[in-house]
C-alpha cells in the first residue's frame, strides 16, 4: 500500500520527464498524449488524469521543473551580501548545474523550434522563465555598475548577450555535443565565457 502511495505521488513529475523528452526530441506538434503515456509507463487515461491537455502538461511542466529554481535564485540574492562579479559567476554556474541535474537542457531548442506554431505557450515561457531571468541579471549588472565593480555598460544588452550564450549551451548540450570530437563540456564553455564576460564589463 506505502509503495503504491510513493509511486502514485511520483506519477506527475514521471509524466512530465517523460513529456520533456518527447517533446525535446520529437517536437511539441509530433508528441501525442499516447506517446507520453507510453514513454511514462502509464496509461492514457492517467495523463489525462494529471493534465487535461498538452499545453497545461507543458505550463505545469515549466511551473514544476523551472519556477521553483528562479524563486531559488531570487531569494538567494536577497541574502547575498558580497561582490556582483561572484554574484553573476555563481548565478550562471548555478543556472546550468539545476537545468542539467533537472534534465531540461533540451526547453530552449523546443522553444526556439515550436515557437510560432504555438504563440501562447511561447508568451507564457517568455513571461514566466525568460524575463525573470532577464530581470536577475540586469539587477546584478546594474548593482555592480552602482558599486563601481562594472563598467558602464547597458544591463539589459547584457544581460540578453549572457543569455544568448545559456540558450546556445543547452542547445549544444543536447543535440550537438554528441557529434563534437573535442571532448569539451558544457562547465568549460561556461568558464570561458564568464572570463569574456568580465573581461568586457569589469572597470
Amino acid at each position: 500500500m506505502h509503495k503504491w502511495k510513493r509511486r502514485k505521488d511520483k506519477r506527475p513529475l514521471e509524466i512530465m520527464q517523460a513529456a520533456v523528452d518527447l517533446f525535446v526530441s520529437k517536437g511539441f506538434a509530433s508528441t501525442k498524449i499516447d506517446d507520453i503515456a507510453k514513454q511514462a509507463g502509464v496509461s492514457k487515461g492517467t495523463v489525462y488524469l494529471y493534465y487535461s491537455s498538452k499545453e497545461s502538461l507543458f505550463k505545469a511542466m515549466v511551473h514544476e521543473l523551472m519556477v521553483p529554481k528562479i524563486n531559488e535564485v531570487e531569494r538567494y540574492i536577497l541574502s547575498y551580501d558580497g561582490k556582483q562579479q561572484e554574484l553573476l559567476k555563481i548565478v550562471i554556474l548555478q543556472w546550468w548545474q539545476t537545468v542539467k541535474s533537472s534534465g531540461i537542457t533540451g526547453i530552449p531548442k523546443l522553444i526556439i523550434s515550436e515557437a510560432d506554431k504555438f504563440p501562447e505557450l511561447t508568451k507564457f515561457y517568455v513571461k514566466e522563465v525568460i524575463h525573470r531571468i532577464q530581470t536577475i541579471l540586469v539587477n546584478i549588472i546594474h548593482s555592480g555598475i552602482d558599486k563601481q565593480e562594472f563598467r558602464k555598460v547597458n544591463p539589459l544588452l547584457t544581460s540578453r548577450v549572457i543569455m544568448s550564450s545559456l540558450v546556445y549551451f543547452s542547445m549544444w548540450d543536447t543535440s550537438l555535443k554528441k557529434y563534437d570530437q573535442s571532448g569539451l563540456e558544457v562547465e568549460d564553455l561556461i568558464d570561458e565565457q564568464i572570463e569574456m564576460i568580465f573581461y568586457g564589463i569589469i572597470k
